[in-house]
């Protein structure tokens, strides 16, 4: 991908308007997303971030608020933003966080029903209290999003804030949210990665949502990879490093801890994918953490070219519960990488804010 700016002449911390918006985003997005244009579109405007405070001139909050149309979000600086509530991203927005280190902490972003997003290259660290995620997708009010690519963003916890007592998921999906591409991206130390449905949607709404999720790296996370109530999620040539308990599977708010599930007629394609856990983790006794793919309550799971790594030490299990096919035969091309030692390292190396 092309990190540079945009062309010489933009005011900082200013829009600038009327720009040609060429055909599109400047990378290939694959999947259910494919279609999606983010502020990439005809009479865009860039905005330039130049301060790190959490609201203020110059300021990601401030690019966010009401843009009069489409609109690309560049950064000028690296470093940390400490945001003091929750950042609302519209629609027809791109966060384009390239050639930039940068890092939003304590809150997370919403999209209340936002359609053409692309969020790329950020990082998003130890959000709390334990009702935020750190990217809600869909809203109760607002309805579904359409058409979202998140790329290359880092999703990390430290020390005991991604425990599920101090931080929900990391990323939730809901309200018949559909046409969406998550690639590339990195969750470190997170219990919970991914809920598809969140069980407030009849199945008549949420059973509209379709995700592709391809080329990323999860570490030392807990459950729901993703966790899928309805739907159809299809992920490929990711890595699943080593997931556990994060406490004693009787407390609450009553830990668990597996790889993927699919559940109330999801239905979940994992392919050419890579597995590695460990069997000496303090809470995994009597535990479902072994279970590396499952179903529950008449959910559909195809596992395809799934790989267990010569490392791994944990009797990993397969198809737990599960029964019969999906029937779902993916509508798109996709670039998918065999699971072996090669794809490892890429991941390993390359997910997440690393453009």
């Amino acid at each position: 991908m092309d990190a540079g700016l945009p062309d010489a002449g933009v005011d900082a911390g200013a829009p600038d308007a009327g720009l040609d918006a060429g055909p599109g985003p400047d990378f290939v997005i694959e999947g259910f997303g494919a279609a999606t244009k983010g502020g990439w579109q005809p009479g865009f405007d860039v905005y330039l971030v130049t301060s790190l405070m959490d609201s203020g001139p110059g300021t990601l909050r401030e690019g966010l608020s009401n843009p009069p149309g489409p609109r690309l979000i560049r950064f000028t600086l690296d470093g940390t933003i400490a945001l003091a509530s929750t950042l609302f991203v519209p629609s027809n927005v791109t966060i384009d966080g390239r050639g930039h280190s940068i890092t939003l902490t304590n809150k997370g972003l919403v999209l209340l029903g936002s359609d053409d997003v692309i969020i790329t290259n950020l990082a998003i660290v130890d959000v709390s209290p334990d009702s935020e995620d750190g990217l809600r997708i869909g809203d109760p009010t607002f309805g579904p999003s359409e058409r979202v690519v998140i790329d290359h963003v880092t999703f990390r916890a430290t020390g005991n804030n991604g425990a599920s007592t101090n931080v929900d998921e990391a990323i939730s999906i809901i309200f018949g949210s559909r046409d969406l591409t998550l690639s590339w991206l990195r969750f470190e130390n997170w219990e919970k990665v991914l809920l598809v449905g969140n069980g407030d949607a009849p199945q008549s709404v949420d059973s509209a949502i379709t995700v592709s999720w391809h080329h990323s790296y999860f570490k030392s996370t807990g459950r729901r990879h993703p966790q899928a109530r309805f739907g159809i999620v299809d992920l490929w040539s990711c890595f699943f490093d080593d997931w556990h308990m994060y406490g004693l599977w009787f407390l609450s708010p009553y830990p668990e801890s597996f790889g993927a599930q699919s559940q109330e007629g999801a239905r979940v394609r994992v392919e050419q994918s890579l597995f590695r856990r460990l069997n000496n983790h303090l809470y995994d006794t009597g535990s479902t953490a072994n279970e590396a793919t499952r179903c529950e309550t008449n959910g559909k799971l195809d596992g395809v070219g799934l790989v267990t790594t010569g490392d791994s030490t944990a009797p990993l299990v397969f198809n737990a519960g599960c029964s019969g096919s999906t029937g779902w035969v993916r509508p798109y091309a996709a670039t998918v990488d065999v699971a072996d030692a090669a794809l490892r390292v890429r991941l390993e190396t390359l997910a997440g804010n690393t453009l």
